[in-house]
């Protein structure tokens, strides 16, 4: 029933999905979390926290907002590419659900604004592989990896993954990798000079420092129904990625690269995990991107897809769940 809804393309879908997303946000909105503090030196994190943080609705309000715009952004940008058929919005609902998936995660954060900034390199470098010379293009995701270290400073190691869709690409033009770089410098030519004004350089430099040489793996001291949460969506990861490498190789050139390039996200989101620190409760919803396109594809492939349907409503109603009922039994 689920599947077969959003298999039909119909403005409705996105109401749904907006419906939904007010469920889950709305339960948590009866205690509404608070943002996390700024880890390491982002500037623009830092500004942001001052301003909103002492609010906690508004925070949320920003945060929702900003995740119902991703969804549809996200689902329009993996259905222009053909990552997934044109027909669903499925990755949309998807894609909420992990990013909302703890009552933590439901406010403004470091990741999910980084999570827009990822949008903007992805869709930048799907757009780069029908053009000869995109050099504008991979300046913009070089630019973006930047931009989004200055609210969450782990995601400077996304410059990893650019380079890497590049040896993907078969991209060996001296040209978009000096692009690139210069991409990446932008923001921190202001960021410098700003620095340098104030007398603050030599501060910036150790803070930095600092930062990349702290290297911490955190086992979560987690209670059972967040562990149940992450389960279900390990379960949900496993099976897109083995529907993913199963169908890898019926696909065109393009679509096989294009989904590489997906495969090598979530690896280097796995990589930045040593320099999460104090966010490492957070950083799981980066995935949420590459997860919401390989699990609609799961699905869609499915000639019978009501037999695994359950997976999907275990998961919205344990989220549910864990923001009401949970609290309760602990409270009373």
């Amino acid at each position: 029933m689920l599947i077969r809804y959003f298999k039909s393309s119909f403005p409705g879908q996105f109401v749904t999905i907006g419906v939904a997303g007010l469920l889950l946000w709305g339960a948590g909105a009866l205690n509404p979390p608070l943002m996390p503090p700024p880890d390491g030196p982002v500037p623009l994190y830092e500004i942001l926290y001052s301003w909103v943080s002492g609010f906690p609705y508004l925070a949320m309000a920003i945060g929702f907002l900003l995740v119902v715009f991703l969804a549809v952004w996200l689902n329009y940008i993996v259905s222009n590419h053909n990552l997934v058929p044109h027909n669903t919005s499925l990755a949309a609902l998807l894609f909420l659900l992990f990013v909302s998936l703890f009552p933590s995660w439901m406010t403004l954060t470091p990741v999910n604004i980084t999570l827009l900034f990822f949008l903007f390199i992805v869709r930048a470098l799907l757009e780069s592989y029908n053009q000869g010379e995109p050099i504008e293009l991979v300046y913009i995701a070089g630019f973006f990896v930047g931009l989004s270290s200055f609210f969450y400073l782990p995601s400077l190691l996304l410059y990893g993954f650019l380079l890497t869709c590049f040896l993907v690409y078969r991209s060996l033009h001296w040209r978009e990798w000096i692009s690139s770089l210069l991409g990446l410098a932008t923001p921190f030519l202001y960021l410098v000079v700003v620095y340098f004004l104030t007398d603050r350089f030599s501060r910036l430099i150790a803070m930095y420092g600092a930062f990349f040489r702290q290297i911490t793996l955190i086992t979560p001291d987690l209670s059972w129904n967040n562990w149940t949460l992450y389960g279900l969506m390990g379960l949900l990861a496993l099976v897109g990625l083995w529907n993913t490498f199963l169908h890898l190789g019926e696909k065109t050139v393009e679509l096989r690269k294009k989904n590489l390039l997906l495969i090598w996200l979530l690896i280097w989101v796995a990589l930045m995990i040593p320099y999460t620190h104090t966010l490492h409760l957070y950083h799981p919803g980066l995935l949420s991107i590459c997860l919401a396109v390989f699990v609609t594809n799961f699905y869609m492939h499915l000639r019978k897809p009501a037999r695994f349907e359950w997976l999907l409503w275990l998961l919205f109603l344990s989220i549910l769940a864990n923001i009401r009922l949970i609290p309760i039994l602990f409270l009373s």
